[in-house]
């Protein structure tokens, strides 16, 4: 009687592992799929940034290549966990549409434990997208800023904008018109702001480039320079060319400094802890009621990158429990109502993450409150429709 109780606990126990795999992988191919089409429209704008790079503004195709992989990560921290949701609404969609939720569940089987299959994939993403906020994310986006900075180096032109006044080195200069491609420029005006403005230098076109990458040259054609000599007596003097140049010193050190410099998204979880204990330091030191208020806001916001590299890998886990009991009451399964559940979702837990982020960098709210905020939220939710539908 032992013995066939026991075999009969062994079978329950081998069918119950075979429906939590069945349920994991009717979660894989959804999955896979919502990564590619949520992160293809997510990259839509960025995409649009970089055919300009490459086709207005001359930068090589490789150079375009290497943003766009280095862009990558930050569109992958939202469309994963985005992903989880749809992938989780669609098996539980197809699930509850074939009635084989209701089989399970007069089988004795709770949604609850249904659930535990994608908790547990769940769980493998949100380990793996913590360590890749962690470790992939920072560095990719150290390497975007960077290669952004070496553009705007060989190809100075990209960074100017015409119709305005840019401050480049010691000058303010204006262009009314631009060739991104040729680096040709029309309608140029020029002024020496080292001088206090006494020189201004306006030219009909010209060319403008780099040399190394301390150097900006501007070939100036057809122009004049207009020199206030003193500043008494207004003594002043015109001069005419045909060809000029003018040579920008860009400080090196300040590149260096840019290059070596990482924000708070450019840091991994060692790095902000110890940017936050820096802060510490500075705030117990300053006596200062301006400056004690700033290091206080600086370590609420170190705070917030520091959890949000948790909280939102974290949000898998409650899209999953949220997804079982929604997709039982739509009772449909399929890609277009998964995607229509999951947009309103993830748009007001991004509201409420965004807004939070805000509220936190402004020091109104605590960074972790803030980040966790919208995952406790659903979480309530999620559990209240669990049940709802147990009972």
């Amino acid at each position: 009687m032992g013995q066939k109780r026991y075999y009969e606990n062994y079978e329950w126990r081998l069918m119950l592992k075979k429906l939590d795999f069945y349920i994991i992988k009717l979660h894989i191919l959804p999955f896979l799929g919502s990564i590619l089409v949520i992160t293809l429209v997510l990259l839509l704008d960025k995409i649009f940034d970089l055919m300009d790079l490459l086709i207005r503004k001359g930068v090589p195709i490789d150079v375009v290549i290497k943003l766009f992989i280095y862009a990558l990560p930050f569109i992958l921290a939202l469309s994963v966990p985005m992903s989880v949701l749809i992938a989780s609404l669609i098996a539980f969609g197809n699930l509850s549409q074939s009635f084989e939720i209701i089989a399970a569940k007069s089988c004795g089987i709770s949604l609850k434990r249904l659930l535990l299959g994608p908790i547990i994939f769940s769980t493998i993403v949100f380990i793996f997208m913590v360590w890749f906020n962690d470790k992939i994310l920072p560095e990719s986006n150290h390497k975007f800023k960077n290669l952004l900075i070496d553009i705007y180096i060989k190809k100075p032109i990209a960074q100017i904008k015409s119709g305005l006044f840019n401050e480049i080195g010691n000058y303010k200069l204006y262009i009314g018109n631009k060739d991104d491609r040729t680096s040709y420029l029309q309608d140029i005006r020029i002024y020496d702001i080292s001088d206090y403005g006494k020189t201004f230098i306006t030219a009909k076109s010209g060319y403008i480039y780099s040399f190394e990458d301390s150097i900006l040259v501007l070939d100036l054609k057809d122009g004049q320079i207009h020199q206030l000599l003193d500043g008494f007596t207004k003594k002043y003097r015109t001069i005419e060319f045909k060809n000029y140049q003018v040579i920008i010193k860009l400080d090196i050190s300040m590149q260096i400094r840019e290059r070596e410099f990482r924000g708070d998204r450019e840091m991994s979880i060692k790095q902000l802890i110890e940017e936050m204990e820096r802060k510490k330091k500075e705030y117990e030191m300053t006596k200062d009621l301006d400056l004690k208020n700033y290091h206080k806001m600086r370590i609420n916001q170190i705070l917030v990158e520091i959890h949000k590299k948790f909280s939102m890998p974290f949000s898998a886990i409650i899209f999953v429990l949220l997804s079982a009991p929604t997709s039982s009451i739509i009772r449909r399964g399929g890609f277009g109502p998964a995607l229509g559940v999951s947009f309103i979702v993830f748009t007001i837990y991004y509201i409420f993450l965004i807004g939070g982020e805000e509220l936190a960098k402004k020091n109104i709210v605590n960074g972790a409150i803030a980040m966790w905020f919208p995952n406790f939220l659903f979480f309530i939710i999620a559990i209240y429709l669990i049940r709802r539908e147990e009972y």
